[in-house]
């Protein structure tokens, strides 16, 4: 699995007023047609209104099956966490350690459309961040698409600075990414 941290060391569950459960704990093979679920919901909700749906699609295809997502969980350094709501895996993050760069990267960060605001992208990033201390970290990269405006100030509000540019193509479309980091807090807190 990748595996940093035994499973049981990032596994926390919440518990809201209105008896909503919710879990964030490190995935594993099972979950991961829920994740392909998840990433495609997704992408359809965030980038379908600049990038063509067939670019989605190829990407996806490509980089998303299970063949591919097994082998990930597999990689040393790579790491993912699910959110769970009521049992049901409705967001991930997906991280990987690269030695070269010395950075640690969020590479994916998703939550449905429905189960967005409720605080599940902040407490999957304190999973992440944790994880990220255990090796030495002291900084979380990511990249976020220009056009994905929501994304993008979200980021800002929880201290992301962007600091450089790079191109991303999924099949035809070219986008802007912007390549950001946040300093990893000594007391990791859930985000809201």
């Amino acid at each position: 699995m990748g595996a940093i941290l035994s499973k049981a060391a990032h596994e926390h569950t919440y518990r809201n007023p209105d008896t909503m459960s919710i879990a964030i704990r490190q995935w594993t093979l099972e979950d991961l047609p829920s994740v392909r679920q998840v990433t495609w919901d997704t992408w359809l909700d965030a980038y379908s209104s600049f990038i063509p749906e067939s670019d989605l699609r190829h990407y996806f295809d490509a980089h998303y099956t299970l063949d591919v997502l097994t082998q990930l969980i597999h990689t040393p350094l790579m790491n993912g966490f699910v959110a769970e709501v009521n049992g049901s895996v409705v967001g991930y993050v997906k991280t990987k350690f690269n030695k070269e760069e010395n950075r640690f990267y969020v590479s994916s960060l998703y939550i449905l459309p429905g189960r967005q605001g409720m605080g599940l992208g902040g407490k999957l990033m304190a999973a992440a961040e944790e994880l990220a201390k255990t090796i030495g970290a002291d900084s979380g990269w990511l990249g976020v698409m220009t056009q994905n405006t929501p994304a993008l100030d979200w980021y800002k509000r929880h201290g992301f600075t962007f600091v450089e540019e790079a191109p991303f193509t999924m099949g035809q479309t070219t986008v802007v990414h912007l390549i950001g980091y946040r300093k990893i807090r000594v007391a990791t807190k859930a985000l809201h």
